[in-house]
């Protein structure tokens, strides 16, 4: 982040349904590592994806696509003692996916079934290491088990070439369908919706045996020397790639439902009357937040959190506690934090 004028919070919505976003900062716009825009990126491009269920109707299906992994595979592709290049597991789950569906009868079943599609790249961490893996809505009419089995060989045998045998998926888990939806139905459509963007969302602490990467990224700022190797093969390995995206068919009807809707309700609604807030935080309040920032990757987007559910007095304890810490660790005659600048973060 750097500063393009006065900083603040600003706050929409009634009670229970606020949202808040920085306002004169100029945001990095790393979604995956950065916890502030990540959550703000996220928030956008999965509306974008709803929209596009509402606009498009019809229905739909998510179809999730793993590989097998285990402890010691990169994620980022690497180079062997030979200078050799071999893709990662990021690099090669997304290479080994665009070519299953590239020719032959795969690509003809693609092009008469699917009439749109949406894409989330998820990334864990767990006893087995890194676990990339995307889920995938679809548009689309049915595949019968013949069709489906294709699928799945040409998975098996696309993950061989790129990885080689040690990724290739079994039977069972390679690929898994859903229950079809109709986007017409607000729950299912909310479910999958939610599957796809905010599941890949803010995860702070880890589920059972697997870690959100935020989590690696709280264990590396306290100096954990496998959680910093492991943060740094995480920039590396996503640095340029879409964590969240729509096929051109999705993202023209999503353009399209959302200025409709802006539209109706410029229309509808008097804006004047809807409830804002700005909650102005003073250049030396941020320095302080900022400063906390490099050993607290997600305090940034707690500080939104506050600000949605307590207001003001929410913001001004973390401003509080920000201090309190630069306090403790900086001399008694240091006037204040340094001038911040952008957190470490890829590209």
């Amino acid at each position: 982040m750097h500063l393009e004028g006065h900083p603040s919070i600003e706050v929409r919505g009634a009670q229970g349904a606020r949202q808040a976003s920085w306002s004169g900062i100029m945001h990095c716009g790393h979604i995956w590592t950065c916890p502030v825009c990540s959550a703000n990126l996220r928030a956008k491009r999965t509306e974008r994806i709803a929209a596009a269920l509402r606009g498009m109707g019809g229905r739909w299906v998510m179809l999730t696509i793993t590989l097998r992994h285990r402890a010691g595979m990169r994620l980022d592709t690497w180079r062997d003692t030979d200078g050799t290049t071999h893709p990662g597991l990021l690099d090669g789950l997304l290479r080994a996916w665009r070519r299953t569906r590239q020719g032959g009868r795969i690509q003809r079943v693609w092009s008469d079934r699917v009439t749109a599609s949406a894409r989330g790249t998820e990334c864990t961490f767990g006893g087995n290491g890194w676990h990339p893996h995307l889920h995938v809505l679809l548009r689309t009419q049915e595949w019968d088990d013949d069709e489906r089995d294709a699928l799945l060989v040409r998975w098996r045998r696309e993950v061989q070439r790129v990885l080689g045998k040690d990724c290739r998926p079994d039977d069972l888990h390679g690929l898994h369908w859903s229950e079809p939806f109709d986007a017409a139905e607000a729950g299912d459509r909310a479910k999958y919706i939610g599957k796809l963007g905010l599941k890949l969302g803010l995860e702070v602490a880890g589920h059972g045996k697997t870690e959100g990467y935020w989590t690696i990224a709280e264990r590396a700022a306290a100096g954990d020397e496998t959680a910093i190797r492991l943060w740094h093969e995480f920039q590396r390995a996503t640095k340029g790639r879409r964590m969240l995206e729509l096929d051109d068919r999705a993202s023209d009807a999503a353009d399209k439902t959302l200025e409709d809707e802006a539209a109706d309700k410029a229309r509808d609604d008097d804006e004047s009357s809807a409830e804002r807030t700005s909650i102005t935080v003073k250049r030396d309040d941020l320095r302080a937040l900022r400063w906390l920032e490099r050993s607290f990757p997600v305090l940034m987007a707690l500080v939104l959190q506050a600000a949605e559910q307590e207001g003001r007095p929410g913001v001004e304890a973390w401003i509080a506690y920000a201090w309190s810490r630069w306090r403790e660790a900086c001399p008694p005659n240091t006037t204040g934090p340094p001038s911040w600048g952008p957190t470490v973060g890829d590209a």
